[in-house]
C-alpha cells in the first residue's frame, strides 16, 4: 500500500520549506515559466513547419514531440513554484510541489481543481511519450503511425494545457 504524504512531512523532509524570501523570486519562476512556454512552441512548430525542418535540415523521421511534452510539464512546474514563492514556500519535490498548490490554492478555491489535474496529467504525459517513442518498431510501420500520431496528440494537448496554466498563475500573481 501506498503511503500519503501531508504538507507537515514534505515540511520535516525539508522538501517543502517555509522561506519568506522566496516571495522575491516569485516573478524570476513565472519568468522562467514563460521562457520555457516559449521553447514549447518553437519546439512544436518545428514538428509541423515543413519549411522550418527543410531549411533546419531536419530528417523527415526527427520528431520533437517528447520535448513538446518535457518542455512543457517544466513551463507548469516553474509557474507552480512561483505561485509556492509568492505565499512564501521553496520547494524541491514535485511531489510536494502538486499537494502545496493543492492544500494552498485548490482546497481555497483560488485556483480550480482542473488546474491541478492538468499538472499532475503533464507528469504523467512524459512517461507516456517516453514509452511511446521507444515502442517505435522498423517491422510494425501501422503501429508507429499510430504511436507518431498518439504521441503528437500528446504533445498537442500538453502545450496547451502549459499555456492555459501558466496563463492562470500569473492571473493570479497580478490578482486579477
Amino acid at each position: 500500500m501506498r503511503r500519503t504524504y501531508t504538507i507537515q512531512d514534505y515540511l520535516k523532509n525539508k522538501s517543502l520549506l517555509k522561506d519568506p524570501t522566496i516571495k522575491n523570486l516569485s516573478e524570476k519562476y513565472l519568468l522562467k515559466a514563460k521562457s520555457n512556454l516559449i521553447t514549447t512552441s518553437i519546439l512544436f512548430d518545428v514538428g509541423i513547419n515543413t519549411e522550418v525542418r527543410k531549411l533546419l535540415n531536419i530528417p523527415k523521421d526527427y520528431s520533437s514531440d517528447e520535448w513538446v511534452v518535457v518542455s512543457s510539464y517544466y513551463a507548469m512546474y516553474a509557474s507552480a513554484l512561483a505561485l509556492l514563492a509568492k505565499i512564501g514556500y521553496k520547494s524541491s519535490s514535485h511531489a510536494a510541489t502538486i499537494l502545496a498548490l493543492e492544500t494552498f490554492f485548490v482546497k481555497k478555491e483560488l485556483i480550480e481543481p482542473y488546474y491541478l489535474a492538468m499538472f499532475k496529467h503533464a507528469q504523467i504525459t512524459q512517461e507516456e511519450v517516453k514509452e511511446l517513442s521507444s515502442a517505435k518498431s522498423d517491422r510494425e510501420i501501422a503501429q508507429y503511425s499510430v504511436t507518431k500520431a498518439t504521441a503528437h496528440a500528446i504533445a498537442e494537448s500538453s502545450k496547451n494545457n502549459a499555456f492555459a496554466f501558466v496563463q492562470k498563475v500569473e492571473e493570479l500573481l497580478r490578482g486579477s
